[in-house]
């Protein structure tokens, strides 16, 4: 499978790209699309599963979201990670900051942190490792923040890679490359807790997805006016 971030001049008009200074000090052009045509324009070149930095085009430097992977080992059940989730929402909570969660149509959950932008991916990196091993200690049977797959044996790992600087998740709406096609579905914490897996929704639901999409009660989704608190 392609895995493709930069413009090899092969996407057209309507695929966009911004600038981004490498690790080496040169500068690649990534891609983003802001535009219906311009998704379209994707998929027409085999894209499936889209992917998003996790910050702005305005300011690539700080994050705009916090992202917490919830990954499940083999052996659990899905109501383990929701029950996590539930955990990791109470827990942020606690610190000030509200969460929204999405099936990733994979295995997993992401709780998801808006953040107005405003902390650079050094500090944003530093609080979500810091974050996920102070919950891998305080339940350490039942949360793991430890890369290694050996370590994962009978927990959740947590995955908090996804907020450092060129790091990327799935999009919401997004399908993913698996058998039947699922998709990473926004939704509500209520609706969370009657959701019997990650892979819930698939591409045959789209008339569903517009339906959810457009209404009241993930009309507000992913949206909220707070900061990266100190822990």
């Amino acid at each position: 499978m392609l895995f493709q971030k930069h413009d090899a001049g092969s996407f057209g008009d309507d695929v966009r790209h911004i600038g981004i200074l490498e690790k080496d000090g040169h500068e690649e052009p990534y891609l983003f699309v802001d535009t219906p045509a311009g998704l379209l324009t994707c998929v027409q070149m085999g894209t499936i599963e889209f992917h998003g930095w996790g910050a702005r085009i305005e300011d690539v430097e700080k994050a705009d979201r916090l992202v917490f992977d919830l990954d499940p080992d083999e052996g659990l059940d899905f109501k383990d990670v929701v029950s996590a989730a539930f955990h990791v929402q109470d827990t942020l909570a606690q610190m000030g900051l509200i969460t929204f969660p999405m099936v990733t149509g994979g295995k997993g959950v992401h709780v998801i942190a808006p953040l107005t932008p405003s902390a650079e991916w050094p500090r944003v990196k530093d609080f979500a490792h810091r974050f996920a091993m102070a919950l891998a200690q305080a339940e350490p049977d039942r949360f793991t923040a430890a890369l290694a797959k050996a370590k994962r044996t009978g927990k959740i790992f947590i995955d908090y890679l996804r907020n450092q600087r060129g790091a990327t998740a799935v999009m919401p709406y997004s399908a993913r490359s698996r058998e039947f096609a699922p998709i990473a579905v926004p939704l509500s914490w209520e609706e969370l807790r009657d959701i019997d897996k990650a892979s819930h929704w698939h591409m045959g639901d789209a008339d569903e997805m517009l339906k959810r999409a457009a209404s009241r009660d993930l009309a507000h989704w992913g949206r909220a006016d707070q900061i990266l608190p100190d822990l």
